[in-house]
């Protein structure tokens, strides 16, 4: 089987959605699958059109209602091809409410399936489009389990790591104060951001805040395979994300690595983090105070979530089992849409 993976934010390769799709893409390919990345912010309309052509896929897998459906659709319109969303965060928490509402409601109804990661998504999306509810499948996302490493002596520095793109919804000036409370009582502690630059106008306030926060560091852009050693080094993992599309891939990672997790308290956190289970969840700035001095003070209880946590992503988040429901998904509609699905003839780009 041949698909096209349509793919907004594939570079930098360290952000969450392509983190993703390459896992995806690796997982599909171990199954057979003949498969292609088509890069949205790379590559002009008409080369998208003239690759898409040239590779001649029996599907177009789109990653993100609006940014990646919008021109999965185009180029269906064009070719004939059907597709297919994997919704990813902001299309449900943002577009869907934004200036880009009407639009994106013709984009879903266009797609044959809509995937979501966890149950939750499922049924915010039916808040506003309850007729789709039927068409959506939830596949949640996989992460590789590396071997178990111990956690680091917190002897001289006892180690909160942020990984997130540098963006607004993820929040990242949020844990500033309140780690500094923390940090005037335990000198000990430090934050530590990672990840790419999203929106240079957040990173300068970022950098800015950074500025009156000695405990706290930015890292930059690290690339996904040396991610494996922060998470060793460090003792807690971090999400102050105000918005989740259903499990980050930080949060899946971080448990994977046996690392306790203390997350803000929204959808997508509570769909993997299970409070005093998989990790500890807050919903304000004094939550969050009294959650890291508790995870900071007792490494039986950091233990115990981190064991707790990496059994659950072993047992339900395994990227095997993640390739398998799309690949059964992918059959489905191309059973469904006969064998016709793909010949109408190529047009040109002009509606991409």
């Amino acid at each position: 089987m041949r698909i096209a993976l349509v793919a907004p934010n594939y570079f930098p390769p360290e952000s969450g959605n392509a983190v993703t799709v390459r896992r995806i893409e690796r997982s599909l390919a171990t199954l057979g699958c003949e498969v292609q990345v088509f890069p949205t912010d790379y590559l002009a309309p008409e080369a998208l059109l003239r690759s898409l052509q040239r590779f001649g896929p029996q599907l177009l897998h789109a990653f993100h209602g609006y940014s990646g459906g919008r021109v999965a659709h185009a180029l269906s319109a064009e070719t004939g091809i059907p597709y297919l969303i994997t919704l990813t965060g902001s299309d449900i928490y943002q577009a869907l409410e934004d200036q880009r509402s009407l639009e994106i409601h013709s984009l879903l109804r266009g797609a044959k399936r809509l995937v979501a990661f966890h149950g939750s998504i499922k049924q915010r999306l039916a808040v506003h489009m309850p007729t789709l509810q039927e068409h959506t499948v939830v596949i949640a996302q996989g992460v590789a389990v590396p071997p178990l490493t111990a956690e680091p002596s917190p002897a001289d520095e006892f180690i909160f790591l942020l990984p997130a793109g540098v963006r607004p919804v993820k929040n990242l000036l949020f844990p500033l104060e309140p780690l500094q409370e923390v940090y005037e009582k335990h000198p000990e502690v430090r934050l530590r951001i990672v990840g790419p630059i999203r929106d240079t106008a957040y990173a300068a306030e970022v950098m800015d805040a950074l500025e009156a926060h000695p405990f706290a560091r930015y890292l930059g852009a690290v690339r996904h395979d040396q991610m494996a050693e922060l998470y060793r080094k460090c003792h807690v993992v971090l999400n102050t994300s105000l918005f989740e599309g259903g499990m980050a891939n930080s949060v899946l990672e971080a448990l994977a690595h046996g690392r306790a997790v203390l997350a803000s308290d929204v959808e997508g956190n509570r769909s993997i983090v299970k409070e005093g289970v998989t990790g500890l969840l807050f919903r304000d700035a004094e939550e969050f105070v009294l959650k890291a001095e508790r995870i900071m003070s007792d490494h039986h209880l950091r233990g115990r979530l981190a064991k707790n946590g990496r059994a659950e992503v072993e047992e339900k988040y395994s990227p095997e089992a993640e390739g398998r429901g799309y690949l059964q998904l992918y059959r489905e509609i191309v059973a469904e849409c006969g064998e016709g699905a793909g010949t109408a003839a190529y047009g040109d780009a002009h509606h991409l």
